[in-house]
């Protein structure tokens, strides 16, 4: 059973979600439909990663003081964006993820330091997971361009599953089972804010129509000296 997340009764603190609807204004998602697409030469050439420096309408969105505002409320003080993807689900371009947590950050080098590891290098980009202090330092906010609901294959969350810490693949299946998910059910404009640790998933969209987020992901956690994210 799935039930629909309330913008009310959803608190950031407690539950490690939170949606908030009007966040993007309708010059900044028109300024996206038209600027940003999967099918962009930039984006076959180079991924859908970094988009702030690909996409003068991300970079704009990234840094303005209706985003930054809410990752400096919920994060004590002021944040750095870490990472900039896009996603765009439509009938050509379909797929499900199952639950998982977000548990790994991008960095510009591999170290040596206790609690930091595995490691893994993609694309030619340092991927580690962290301490889990640096995790809780960090939130995403996923801007949705379009509508998204349960037949658009949504956002799903257990709300709390968070304070649950880093979970083995075992111990989520155990979660999954004894909780009841709940549909992140927004429209174009909105913002869902989630914890990297909370447990999420969607399922593949049933619309013949977009799914697009620009997905941000912010930090106030202070790197080592000559690390830097990547």
């Amino acid at each position: 059973m799935v039930t629909r997340i309330s913008t009310k009764c959803q608190t950031f603190a407690t539950d490690g979600v939170e949606i908030r609807p009007a966040v993007l204004s309708t010059g900044e998602i028109e300024s996206i439909k038209t600027e940003v697409s999967v099918d962009h030469e930039i984006m076959r050439r180079t991924g859908i990663r970094n988009l702030e420096k690909k996409f003068e309408s991300i970079a704009r969105i990234a840094a303005a003081p209706s985003v930054l505002s809410i990752a400096e409320s919920l994060l004590g003080r002021s944040p750095q964006l870490v990472r900039a993807l896009f996603f765009d689900k439509t009938p050509e371009r379909n797929w499900f993820v199952n639950w998982h947590q977000d548990r790994t950050v991008t960095l510009n080098r591999r170290f040596e330091m206790a609690g930091w590891g595995p490691w893994t290098l993609k694309d030619g980009v340092h991927h580690v997971q962290p301490p889990h202090a640096v995790l809780e330092h960090m939130l995403t906010i996923r801007l949705h361009v379009d509508d998204a609901d349960e037949e658009g294959g949504c956002l799903r969350v257990i709300p709390g599953s968070h304070a649950l810490g880093i979970l083995t693949q075992e111990a989520i299946d155990r979660a999954v089972a004894v909780s009841t998910p709940q549909a992140c059910v927004v429209t174009s404009g909105a913002a869902v804010i989630m914890r990297p640790l909370i447990l999420h998933s969607s399922v593949r969209s049933r619309r013949l129509a977009h799914r697009r987020v620009v997905h941000l992901e912010y930090s106030t956690y202070e790197l080592p000296p000559g690390i830097s994210w990547a």
